[in-house]
């Protein structure tokens, strides 16, 4: 899918992979609605997208508070897009947490909350847009955010690689969509440890042992993770795919299995 003229959603669209991709959205000639619970920093996002605009014009960007746990905020984000900008091309299912550390130190709210951010939101995420695509009769591209942590597990992050593991089978079960007309694709990324603040909390809260463990030398950047990002978007040879991206390696399409088609999602109808 290009990107000029296109319009995304992109929760957690604050900082991190959300801000940076919402910047190379709007380079490429798209517009951008960005959701996130940080408000002052996603005002502020949206407020230095509009001023990078050339030659001043119609507002590229805009912020709106958006807590992925509630399903309304979700439904006001895509309606959002449709309001300011007219429709809805994009959505990215960004926003996500670490969850608490030691994770069996925690009550069962902690868990609850890593499962709703990371699992629940970006499979409401996907229903949202995928319903939204549908009703309009346009093609559609939705981008999961995963991690590495759904391939490899390790003992501090059980609940958080869990949701991760769930969202690539979710990803890889939503191929199927790619064979509608006008075609719906459903990708994700799953990056390796990356420079963003989510991060650096961990990084903070391990032992020095545990962070050699983990090649802690070998760390993404978010430039590396928004281009694969993009690829999600513009290789329309991709449907139901998971780019694993490790720090010092070319980025790999996960060789996991996907759905069959079984007619189910050509067939659908709303």
């Amino acid at each position: 899918m290009q990107i000029l003229g296109k319009v995304a959603v992109i929760t957690g669209g604050a900082r991190g992979f959300g801000r940076q991709l919402a910047a190379a959205i709007v380079e490429r000639g798209g517009r951008v609605v960005l959701g996130d619970v940080l408000e002052a920093e996603g005002a502020d996002a949206a407020r230095a997208l509009n001023a990078s605009r050339r030659g001043g014009g119609a507002p590229v960007a805009v912020f709106q508070r958006c807590d992925v746990t509630r399903a309304a905020d979700l439904e006001a984000l895509v309606a959002r897009a449709v309001r300011e900008f007219g429709g809805l091309d994009i959505m990215v299912n960004n926003a996500g947490v670490g969850g608490t550390m030691p994770w069996t130190d925690a009550d069962h709210t902690s868990a609850a909350r890593t499962i709703a951010i990371n699992l629940t939101a970006p499979v409401e995420g996907t229903r949202l847009a995928v319903r939204h695509f549908m009703q309009t009769g346009r093609p559609g591209c939705v981008v999961n955010v995963a991690s590495m942590m759904a391939f490899f597990p390790v003992e501090f992050g059980p609940v958080y690689g869990a949701t991760k593991s769930g969202l690539v089978n979710f990803t890889a079960a939503c191929a199927t969509l790619a064979a509608r007309a006008p075609p719906i694709r459903v990708n994700a990324v799953a990056p390796n440890f990356a420079a963003t603040a989510m991060v650096d909390e961990l990084a903070r809260s391990l032992p020095p042992s545990g962070t050699k463990a983990l090649g802690w030398d070998a760390i993404l950047t978010v430039d590396e993770v928004v281009a694969q990002m993009i690829r999600c978007v513009e290789d329309e040879s991709l449907a139901g795919d998971t780019i694993k991206i490790l720090a010092g390696r070319p980025p790999l399409v996960h060789a996991g299995r996907k759905a069959l088609d079984l007619g189910m999602a050509t067939a659908a109808k709303l």
